[in-house]
């Protein structure tokens, strides 16, 4: 594991457990087995380092996702997959990412915003595609509540379940939830009839 590696696990298991704001960096530079100055070598700040795991976040999302695929179901259900894989698989980073995303600071928040839009605008997409006819503000705050239902439960430690044993009932509770955007018109259609 390269050094900058160790520092970004470290960074997240402490940030993790005790927030960002409750760790310095010579706490992180102690979990890795350096010294503080060490940190510095790699990342100018304790910024930067959030940022890296943002930038990590993201990549991984992003590859998991790959390229859309011309089936509206199927591009829906590959975008469930990898967001329910990724947040049980990272439980860590899955809860410092919903935790911290509003003390990242402004230096790197435009670079992580535009990354994140572009995972987003993705999931817009494919709502619309399966659930026309709806505002934008609609379906993001839709992708937003499906993300709120995935990562709710990842970040169980104590009792929590196997992950196996979790990933299938979030998958089917994230795609059960996104069918209330059908809702509306399926209601407005028995009301019309």
């Amino acid at each position: 594991m390269s050094r900058e590696d160790q520092i970004l696990s470290a960074a997240t298991r402490l940030f993790s457990e005790r927030s960002f704001d409750g760790v310095g960096v010579d706490a992180i530079a102690a979990a890795a087995g350096i010294t503080g100055s060490a940190v510095y070598r790699h990342f100018s700040s304790k910024d930067e380092v959030l940022a890296a795991l943002f930038d990590r976040l993201l990549d991984a999302l992003l590859i998991r996702i790959g390229e859309p695929i011309d089936s509206p179901e199927d591009e829906l259900e590959r975008l469930i997959a990898a967001h329910v894989e990724f947040s049980i698989g990272n439980p860590e980073l899955t809860t410092i990412w919903n935790r911290e995303q509003a003390t990242l600071s402004q230096v790197y928040r435009a670079n992580i915003m535009r990354r994140q839009k572009m995972y987003i605008d993705r999931w817009i997409r494919a709502l619309d595609a399966n659930y026309p006819g709806h505002a934008r503000e609609e379906l993001a705050a839709a992708v937003r509540a499906v993300h709120g239902l995935i990562s709710s439960d990842t970040s169980r430690r104590e009792g929590a379940k196997r992950p196996s044993d979790i990933a299938g009932m979030l998958h089917h509770m994230a795609r059960a939830s996104l069918t209330a955007l059908a809702g509306d018109r399926a209601v407005d259609a028995v009301k019309g009839a």
